[in-house]
């Protein structure tokens, strides 16, 4: 194989897998509804048109955080490496699709049963 191919097959393996590989990495903080830092916040209020109305856009640049690169490790790496590209199969067709369709359009229907 072309030196080429084996980049495009690669690349194409490194972007089916970057989604899983974040996942892993990624640490969010959560705070639970029913503990005392979720308490300890105001609950936002939004049952009349003036509440909605004063309420203000969230700040999209506050709340993303930096973004920082995150180092594959020696375990994410080899899977990386190992991964090849497939596809799933398709799935069986609606066994009611015909019923359905004569529902919708008769009138097609009645001309295709003519013939």
């Amino acid at each position: 194989m072309s030196n080429k191919v084996v980049q495009a097959i690669s690349f194409a393996c490194g972007i089916a897998l970057a989604p899983a590989l974040a996942c892993a990495q990624d640490s969010t903080t959560t705070i639970k509804r029913d503990t005392e830092a979720a308490k300890a916040l105001p609950e936002p209020s939004f049952q009349t048109r003036e509440e909605r109305l004063r309420s203000k856009p969230l700040d999209w640049n506050a709340t993303i955080g930096k973004p920082t690169r995150k180092v594959m490790t020696a375990a994410e790496k080899r899977a990386q490496a190992q991964a090849r590209p497939a596809t799933a199969e398709g799935g069986k067709p609606d066994p009611r699709a015909d019923e359905e369709a004569r529902k919708l359009h008769p009138e097609e229907w009645k001309k295709i049963d003519e013939k």
